[in-house]
């Protein structure tokens, strides 16, 4: 591995509308899983309440004069189904159940079909909406069960899909049928003995085939004389229907349609050109070249991707790329649609440039287009074609002491190459970047607009971390954070906002989760074999040599105060023990020493008591208070029939005193194998059971269990450095790779240590 870094960063500036060569413009590869583009929920929940989704937009801020319609929220529906896929699914992240509800709302009881528009002030302005809406509709409920994250959504979006079938039985027109099969064919795939669906898919899929069939010719592939909209997702709905079918024939015609349209749509250079609604393409004439719509592009995308995966020729993977360049330049005018700091997708190319609105329908044709590149890629494995960077360049913001302990474990694990750093003090930036072989920055955006960087780890004070972390964020840069979080509730949910809207990782360093015996631990309780925690005792007996009277430590606008810095790494590693916690009561002590600096501001003792459930209740106590000698931590656990003692901030040795039966016992040996076991007594089960706790139970073995890791303080937190970055960079490489602590453990450790600072400091909610 390479990291050899020693020539400076210069700054570089960003131009908005920038023109691009259609070299630029697209990877030599066409894609791939290297070049995913990320995943940017921001135009989407911009322009979405707490009705739907908004139908346009003023440049990027929702326009409510046009309110809402069926067709947007459909396709929201669409992406919030197929995030759901891909991430999991959150009702917070993204709201499919809103969507969903739209359509819910949206269909009349009276009229048996979907109205399509809503004015702002929620009434319906229309009785029946088109069929072409219709279709969508049933395109996103069928989607909706096949793929439903949970039960109630599926059984929500099947009792409103079949409340509509009436409706779609009458459909005439060609494309509001295609829509329909695309619904059909979706519950098909998630119950395909339904009788009556089959019947209507085999019928809406034959009449699409035969009117192919009767119009096209060898020079004029298609349905109709004029190619007009949303033109792919015939040929797609052939494909998929064909597929299911077993149909060849069908197949045939899909493939054929669709190439063709990808003929007749592809520039003499080869980037897509999109048949434009200003006179469309006529049998026997020239395609108008405006406006050309972005629902185009992403049609063609999905039907690419679609004929991939059912000829298994890559040849469509690279067609699809192609198709998504689009939005990124590769167009007539070499201007990208999608626009880098909203989230969304620009109303269209025209013939003086681009449509500056970036309306819903424009921005979910990009956004479907990503999230059905991500699942081609990442969930077709065996259709892979290129892989991520298999080593991340990562930058550093902070020059601390620590940050320096970090990096040297950074430089020794292979997924990682330590680039640049930048610090506000540029002096000790240079002295860092000496030390470690390094580049420095000159300014903040040069580091974070590094190519070659694709992870920031911020080591700063913990008052800086929100703010340098949604930069980085926004700048598509995964993130690893010190602890804790943010110093704020607001801060933090601002971060973790701004990942999940760019599909990013944000990795918080809660070492204690990294130790050897936190795993070993977490078995144990949750497999009762000592029964119930009942009580703890926390103590972190430190020494604040490392802390000068004028550290910012002491300072609580900077570090958010003792809990708050020190004590979110107990409250994260408490909490995946024994779940969510309650503060029950929390003190503070200042230090007062005559004759010394006023250091009235300088908090070096907490302690609080914290609940978990209803019968587990610990002591936390932290101070900086000892000399360095005695720089000890301790942890006792009394549970109902034994207790553990462990030694060291990341534990490296554990005592346990219990009566065992010989199962628990065995239990035990299987987490702690290695361990040292000596029986004291043992039990006659004839002499009777146990009385304790309220209730009675019988043993075998009174044991003692001791267990030392060998490793000293400075080791294992070495160790649990490499292992927290690895776990980060597991996740930017494989996203179905769950973080160890994840950004709402992170943001729950926070939670707790403001709620005990809070008490402790007297504040009322």
């Amino acid at each position: 591995m390479n990291k050899q870094h020693t020539q400076p960063l210069g700054s570089t500036s960003s131009t908005a509308d920038q023109r691009l060569t259609h070299a630029e413009a697209v990877p030599p590869d066409h894609g791939g899983l290297a070049h995913l583009p990320e995943i940017d929920l921001r135009q989407l929940l911009a322009l979405s309440d707490d009705t739907g989704i908004f139908q346009h937009a003023l440049y990027s801020a929702p326009d409510p004069n046009h309110g809402y319609c069926i067709d947007d929220n459909a396709r929201a529906l669409i992406a919030a189904v197929l995030h759901a896929k891909l991430r999991g699914y959150d009702e917070r992240i993204v709201p499919l159940q809103r969507y969903l509800t739209f359509l819910a709302y949206a269909y009349n009881e009276d009229t048996r079909a979907f109205r399509n528009f809503m004015g702002y002030d929620r009434h319906w302005l229309e009785d029946v909406g088109s069929t072409d809406s219709q279709g969508r509709t049933i395109w996103a409920l069928g989607l909706t069960i096949s793929q439903a994250p949970n039960q109630i959504i599926r059984e929500l979006a099947e009792q409103i899909f079949f409340k509509s079938i009436h409706a779609v039985r009458n459909f005439t027109f060609i494309r509001s049928r295609g829509f329909s099969l695309h619904g059909l064919q979706a519950y098909l795939d998630y119950n395909p003995h339904h009788k009556e669906i089959q019947e209507l898919r085999d019928q809406f899929a034959e009449d699409l085939y035969q009117a192919y069939k009767q119009h096209a010719t060898d020079d004029w592939p298609w349905w109709e004389d004029t190619v007009t909209y949303d033109n792919a997702k015939l040929s797609h709905a052939l494909l998929i229907c064909g597929q299911a079918m077993k149909r060849q024939d069908m197949i045939d015609a899909g493939l054929a349609s669709l190439h063709w349209l990808l003929k007749v749509q592809t520039a003499p250079d080869g980037h897509l050109s999109i048949i434009g609604n200003e006179g469309w393409l006529q049998k026997g004439k020239t395609k108008a070249s405006f406006a050309q719509q972005p629902l185009e592009a992403y049609a063609m995308v999905d039907a690419c991707l679609t004929a991939a995966i059912i000829t298994k020729d890559q040849s469509w993977a690279g067609h699809a790329w192609t198709c998504f360049h689009w939005f990124t330049g590769q167009n007539d005018l070499g201007i990208p649609l999608y626009h880098a700091e909203t989230g969304g997708c620009q109303d269209g190319l025209e013939t003086q440039g681009p449509n500056k609105n970036q309306g819903a329908e424009s921005s979910l044709a990009y956004l479907l287009s990503v999230l059905e590149l991500h699942l081609y890629y990442e969930q077709q494995v065996s259709r892979i074609t290129a892989t991520g960077p298999t080593t991340l360049g990562l930058g550093i913001v902070g020059a601390s002491k620590f940050a320096d302990f970090a990096t040297q474990q950074y430089q020794d694990v292979e997924t990682i190459n330590p680039i640049a750093i930048w610090n506000r003090s540029p002096d000790k930036a240079k002295q860092f970047a000496s030390k470690h072989n390094l580049q420095t920055a000159h300014n903040l955006q040069a580091l974070l607009e590094n190519p070659a960087i694709q992870l920031i780890y911020i080591a700063s004070t913990p008052a800086t971390h929100a703010e340098l972390a949604t930069a980085a964020l926004n700048h598509g840069k995964h993130v690893l954070c010190e602890k804790p979080i943010a110093i704020s509730q607001a801060d933090a949910h601002n971060m973790i906002h701004t990942a999940y809207q760019r599909d990013l990782i944000l990795g918080v360093n809660h070492a204690l989760r990294f130790g050897p015996l936190t795993a070993p631990i977490q078995q144990l309780i949750g497999q009762s074999i000592l029964g119930m925690p009942i009580r703890g005792f926390y103590v972190n007996r430190a020494c604040d040599a490392g802390y000068p009277i004028d550290h910012w430590f002491w300072n609580h606008n900077i570090s958010g105060g003792i809990f708050v810095e020190h004590g979110v790494n107990a409250f994260d590693l408490m909490r995946s023990w024994f779940g969510e916690a309650q503060v029950l009561a929390a003190t503070r002590f200042r230090r007062q020493f005559p004759g010394h600096h006023d250091e009235s501001n300088h908090i070096d003792q907490s302690t609080c008591d914290l609940r978990y459930g209803y019968h587990t209740t610990i002591n936390y106590y932290h101070g900086f208070n000892q000399p360095a000698p005695l720089d000890e931590q301790d942890f006792r656990i009394i549970f109902e029939h034994g207790q553990i003692i462990m030694r060291g901030w990341i534990a490296n040795s554990i005592e346990l005193r219990a009566m065992l039966t010989h199962d628990q016992l065995a239990q035990l040996k299987q987490l702690f194998p290695n361990a040292e076991y000596t029986i004291l007594q043992t039990y006659d089960r004839a002499d009777g059971a146990f009385d304790f706790h309220g209730r009675s139970a019988s043993f075998d073995q009174l044991i003692v269990m001791r267990y030392d890791v060998g490793h000293d303080k400075q080791t294992l937190y070495a160790n649990a450095i490499k292992s927290l970055i690895t776990d980060v960079t597991s996740a930017v490489q494989n996203r179905k790779h769950k973080l160890r602590v994840s950004m709402d453990d992170a943001l729950a450790a926070l939670n707790t240590a403001l709620e005990a600072d809070r008490l402790a400091r007297g504040i009322t909610p």
